[in-house]
């Protein structure tokens, strides 16, 4: 980083701090405050195979807009929701955050590494996967128009369905 120049470093702080908020928010349970990081347009994506390149030809274990993210998340909210109880608890560690591309854009990429750790019910689980943004700027912020997260047993089998978001 130190051949950058002061204003692109500082652009990599400002992405570093919003992904570190999108994994603040998303341990603290606010799913409605994860959501509002999200674009109109914006997409959540785990693909269910190594280098799959189409969302809809070949089905995915998560491809979502932001509508079907709000019932998702109205859904784990439910009380009578029993994939959520006892409600679980995470813990996300967001690593190796590279810029591709201008910084300072107004629409940026930006890869990283993604390990979440879920406790419920007595059970631990722990996902890992390369994890992609594609984020637009808004004044000062961003906003996600594309979260793409390539877990590393996509295509493995998983006891029990992905229920909270990574």
């Amino acid at each position: 980083m130190s051949d950058r120049p002061n204003g692109e470093f500082a652009c990599y702080r400002q992405i570093l701090s919003f992904l570190h908020e999108e994994a603040r928010l998303l341990d603290a349970g606010d799913l409605a405050g994860w959501l509002e990081l999200f674009a109109e347009d914006g997409v959540y994506w785990i693909p269910s195979r190594a280098g799959q390149t189409d969302p809809r030809g070949v089905p995915s274990i998560i491809y979502e807009d932001r509508p079907l993210l709000a019932m998702r998340i109205d859904r784990l909210a439910h009380p009578r929701a029993h994939a959520a109880l006892p409600a679980p608890r995470t813990m996300h560690l967001v690593g190796n955050v590279d810029v591709t591309g201008d910084a300072g854009a107004n629409e940026c990429r930006v890869t990283s590494k993604l390990l979440v750790v879920e406790y419920q019910g007595g059970r631990m689980r722990v996902f890992a996967g390369a994890c992609q943004h594609v984020l637009c700027r808004l004044d000062v912020t961003f906003k996600i128009a594309l979260k793409r997260i390539d877990l590393i047993d996509c295509d493995g089998v998983h006891d029990r369905p992905i229920s909270i978001l990574l």
